[in-house]
């Protein structure tokens, strides 16, 4: 039997994904990443289901590394002005380095995990595919993996929907099939970022001025309680809403505009990924957030892993420090950070 090792959180998408290779015949470890304090709360439907399914389980302590590495990046990116999005920085570069370290210690073959999303050959590699369920594909957090790491990855949930994902989980008995879906960024723990910045930064770092069309309008709270694109809680009193266009780190004054006027085409990413060495320029699809459609764009790459995008339509709001994800049909080529956008 073809030993894999899956990544089991205690929720319903890992445990289905635990029974399911099991049912196809497959020698089945199941390991929980410990990753930040108070995680052991979670740890124990993890252990349970692993118990009903009859699979060994077994919990990794990563939460040394992952604190040094996702956390920092977390508060450092805000500190910078910047928005951070811990998802898809610790896909790449923590909790998948971690599940294949694992699986190489126990001789296993492939890391399987219940994210919505596909493998599939693309020009012969493997890609990152979006799931069959658009309301539910999750390619965009993986967008920056490489090619090393999806050649040993399998989701068992790429054409599944969430209701079906429930409805066969109750059929294995497993009593986690309506358990509450998880946060996206786990370590918030549903709270507030601000309340977890708080812990490292204090929150009126970096006061500043809110500018308007050149000029000082107001005092904000400090850049780390503003987003680029945030609406809601700035407290200026203004005859038409106003959006935060821009956030300097360096002098700590916020750009306000109105909302016709934080629209941009073109976007420069930063330390980009690219699963296969691209053309120097191509057209494709794009997106900034996880909540979108992919638009046409074209694709410009430049040297020190830089890609230059430019939408045939202007996109709200592109934030820095957001992950820009590169499509070719439902294929992901690549992705890379925000950094500029004009």
């Amino acid at each position: 039997m073809k030993k894999v090792i899956v990544a089991m959180s205690g929720g319903v998408d890992s445990s289905l994904a635990a029974a399911l290779m099991k049912d196809k015949g497959y020698d089945v470890t199941g390991i929980t990443l410990k990753l930040f304090d108070g995680q052991e709360k979670y740890l124990e439907d993890a252990s349970k289901m692993a118990d009903h399914l009859g699979i060994r389980w077994y919990m990794a302590d990563y939460s040394e590394d992952f604190k040094s590495n996702v956390i920092s990046y977390f508060t450092n990116t805000y500190k910078q002005g910047q928005t951070p999005n811990p998802c898809a920085y610790c896909n790449r570069y923590s909790k998948f380095s971690y599940l294949i370290s694992e699986m190489k210690k126990i001789n296993a073959k492939m890391v399987v995990t219940g994210h919505y999303a596909d493998t599939a050959e693309l020009d012969g590699t493997m890609h990152i595919k979006k799931a069959a369920d658009p309301k539910k594909d999750q390619s965009y957090f993986l967008s920056l993996l490489t090619a090393d790491q999806i050649r040993y990855l399998h989701f068992p949930h790429a054409h599944r929907t969430k209701i079906e994902v429930r409805r066969i989980a109750g059929e294995y008995g497993l009593q986690v099939s309506n358990k509450k879906d998880s946060q996206e960024v786990c370590f918030l723990e549903g709270g507030d970022y601000r309340d977890y910045l708080s812990k490292f930064v204090p929150l009126d770092y970096g006061k500043g001025n809110f500018i308007l069309n050149g000029l000082i309008i107001g005092e904000h709270k400090g850049i780390l309680n503003y987003t680029v694109g945030q609406r809601k809680g700035l407290g200026i009193s203004y005859h038409e809403p106003l959006y935060v266009k821009n956030i300097d780190p360096h002098t700590c004054n916020i750009e306000l505009a109105s909302r016709q006027n934080v629209f941009f085409k073109n976007i420069k990413a930063i330390n980009c990924n690219f699963v296969t060495t691209p053309p120097e320029r191509f057209t494709a699809k794009a997106k900034i957030r996880y909540r979108m459609t992919e638009q046409n764009c074209s694709v410009e790459i430049r040297e020190n892993n830089t890609a230059f995008v430019e939408f045939e339509e202007q996109r709200f709001a592109p934030a820095p420090g957001q992950i820009l994800s590169i499509y070719d049909g439902d294929y992901v080529l690549g992705g890379g950070f925000i950094n500029e956008v004009f």
